[in-house]
């Protein structure tokens, strides 16, 4: 918040001079607070009221900003510098402070950026190659497999194709699925964490896909963003580790995710040991977009709050993953014979 803003919190400015519409929301809910319980119910603001008051208080309004309940908890008790569960003016305040620094640096993620302009690349793509292909396209093909952005293992040495193989999909099932699960669970992180680490996230789940992937199937063209949509869903794992004591429904969270490992998994080996037709699914490319979710999702995610053992949770995530992305650098450049003949 700006400093007039602040000094009409304090009452140290006529709220005359600044109208409410001129506050940020977060500003209203703290002045309305304020108002409520040292103006009309305690005229002296040297009087204390209950934390757990005001923290049920807040509660009510917590659609005024896009902080966590977990972190407003955690902000407030902080506040209470005595710690005496109880929280004067000059308390509040300091949590007021604290909550509009944290509520400006959550603010960069709006609007979310990231997920709606990769979905509206890939679906341009896709109505694109619809019409350059001339062929009728039917819920599983086909692909276009001449297209510079598909993964091609004859053309391994074009290496932007081992990322833009994402903009490219097999029948409008194969987009679908993915703009579903991208939109909805990368908008989940992108309004708390910022457009920038959730494109980041899933750009690692792309490469990490597509490297996993020509190694298990060197033979195998690669098309969809089905890596990047999986680093976007097991980072939910990251960030649930990172911030569990912050985080409201994680338990519910927890058992999706792990429902989901366990229904994906079990899908994978079925169609690659157990189907008499088994699918062209990438499953290796799933694989290798989770793992990247996760790893990069522990080191770049806001952690709402820090602890010792984080920082070295941090250091193993992204020493792991780059040690991962560099061994299949290396084994791609360094055994020709393992893949097909360059065109």
């Amino acid at each position: 918040m700006r400093e007039k803003e602040f000094m009409a919190l304090r009452g140290t400015t006529s709220t005359s001079r600044l109208t409410r519409r001129q506050l940020p929301p977060i500003a209203v809910r703290h002045l309305r607070v304020a108002e409520e319980f040292w103006s009309k119910q305690y005229a002296d603001k040297n009087r204390a009221v209950p934390l757990v008051v005001v923290k049920e208080r807040l509660m009510q309004t917590r659609d005024a900003d896009a902080l966590p309940n977990g972190l407003v908890t955690q902000l407030l008790r902080k506040a209470d510098l005595n710690q005496d569960g109880y929280l004067n003016f000059e308390e509040f305040m300091t949590f007021a402070e604290a909550s509009a620094r944290e509520s400006r640096s959550t603010s960069a993620a709006h609007p979310a950026l990231f997920m709606v302009t990769a979905a509206l690349v890939e679906i341009g793509v896709f109505i694109f190659y619809v019409y350059d292909m001339g062929k009728p396209i039917t819920s599983n093909g086909p692909a276009p497999l001449y297209s510079p952005l598909i993964y091609n293992p004859y053309r391994r040495y074009e290496a932007w194709r081992y990322v833009s193989y994402a903009l490219i999909h097999s029948g409008y099932m194969h987009l679908t699925m993915n703009l579903v699960m991208q939109t909805i669970l990368g908008l989940l992180l992108e309004l708390v964490h910022g457009w920038w680490r959730v494109g980041l996230i899933y750009m690692s789940g792309v490469l990490a896909g597509s490297l996993s992937q020509s190694l298990a199937m060197p033979r195998a063209y690669l098309a969809g963003a089905s890596g990047g949509v999986y680093a976007i869903v097991y980072a939910h794992l990251g960030n649930l580790l990172l911030n569990w004591s912050e985080m409201e429904f994680r338990w519910l969270q927890l058992v999706l995710c792990l429902g989901l490992s366990v229904g994906d998994v079990s899908m994978a080996l079925w169609d690659t040991y157990g189907s008499s037709t088994p699918s062209n699914t990438g499953h290796l490319a799933h694989l290798g977009g989770a793992v990247a979710g996760v790893l990069v999702g522990i080191y770049i995610l806001r952690n709402l709050k820090k602890r010792r053992w984080e920082k070295y949770c941090w250091w193993v995530a992204l020493v792991l993953y780059f040690i991962l992305i560099g061994t299949g650098i290396i084994l791609n450049a360094s055994l020709p014979d393992y893949f097909p003949p360059s065109e």
